[in-house]
């Protein structure tokens, strides 16, 4: 850190959310954040697609988890999702409800109703410093770049409807190869997309699959804006020293279904933390963080061994249950069983513990 007028500068390389989130909190805290993006704007690498915020992996309440961070939620345009319909092989589709909402729906991208654009407005607002088109220093504090590795991809598009709000998950390996794919529609824009592993063979048309099959049911999917990205499934567990790296940078992410916001921004908070001086509460963030971490590396080991019957076993347990969201959240317990499934896995995977 540079003394800037005697306050105390910290570079941050990259303006995703888990970059948002350190400069925040470190601004909130009287320090002085520069954040170095290289596009010209926030969020300009996303496509306006609907991405959700899940309410099991982590037990704060959404509004407490945003204001941990000095964000404010009510600002934050978002949908609230307590029930959404799940297509398997074997079975009809599946309602799942729940009386508080499983996830949070919200767009990623630059425009003023999506979640980077508006946290970035915060920042702003609190005096954080943008210097965009410009390459970071290579003393940066904090790394917020994402990542240069992919093992997964996701193919879509986005488009305007006039078909009523739903929520909906597809399974299964013609539609998304040891993934999953989605139809989001909300106040009149949609998203279909299929999120799936990166294989040797060559990779089906999964995208047109997973629109015909929405067709079929009466769902009419047009030709829409086109859309493509990646993940890693990288698992680095270093020390935590500077520079610090957060977000996809350092591997935070869930790695089961992808719903890696929250994972993301709390590395971003843990990473301000050690920088404040507050190294009891860092350590803290980070132990739970690692272990969400392994036990998302544990679904998605387990995930991927299931068959498209099997998927629809778990499907159908999870329409019947009363209480749903509590299941969810029982897959992200650090218990003795997922430790011993945790040393036992760990290194029989494409995710490698780096």
């Amino acid at each position: 850190m540079n003394g800037v007028n005697n306050i105390k500068s910290v570079n941050i390389a990259g303006g995703g959310i888990a970059g948002l989130s350190s400069a925040h909190l470190l601004k909130r805290n009287g320090y002085y954040p520069i954040v170095y993006e290289k596009e010209s704007n926030i969020g300009k690498s996303r496509h306006g697609d609907y991405e959700g915020i899940e309410n099991w992996i982590f037990p704060t309440e959404i509004n407490s988890f945003f204001g941990q961070l000095g964000f404010n939620f009510s600002k934050i345009h978002s949908f609230p999702i307590s029930k959404f319909y799940v297509h398997s092989k074997s079975n009809k589709p599946l309602l799942i409800t729940h009386p508080q909402p499983f996830f949070h729906m919200i767009k990623r991208g630059y425009k003023e109703t999506d979640l980077d654009f508006q946290l970035y407005n915060q920042c702003k607002s609190s005096g954080v410093e943008f210097r965009f088109g410009q390459k970071a220093p290579n003393d940066c504090n904090i790394i917020a770049t994402g990542t240069s590795k992919a093992a997964a991809y996701i193919k879509g598009i986005n488009f305007e409807t006039d078909l009523k709000d739903q929520i909906h998950l597809l399974l299964g390996n013609k539609f998304a190869p040891k993934g999953y794919a989605y139809l989001i529609i909300l106040d009149g824009n949609a998203t279909l997309a299929t999120a799936f592993k990166k294989t040797k063979t060559k990779q089906k048309d999964t995208i047109n699959n997973c629109k015909d099959y929405f067709e079929s049911i009466g769902l009419s999917i047009p030709q829409g804006n086109a859309f493509a990205s990646r993940g890693s499934f990288s698992l680095p567990f270093g020390p935590n020293q500077e520079p610090y790296k957060v977000g996809e940078a350092g591997g935070y992410q869930d790695y089961l279904f992808g719903f890696g916001i929250r994972m993301s921004m709390i590395s971003g908070m843990g990473a301000a933390l050690y920088i404040l001086g507050r190294k009891k509460e860092a350590k803290n963030v980070f132990r739970i963080l690692n272990h969400k971490r392994r036990l998302s590396f544990i679904n998605r080991f387990l995930y991927e061994k299931l068959n498209d019957n099997q998927m629809s076993v778990i499907v159908n347990k999870l329409s019947k249950s009363n209480d749903p969201l509590s299941i969810l959240s029982g897959i992200y317990g650090w218990n003795t069983k997922n430790i011993l499934r945790w040393i036992k896995l760990k290194y029989r995977f494409e995710i490698r513990p780096t």
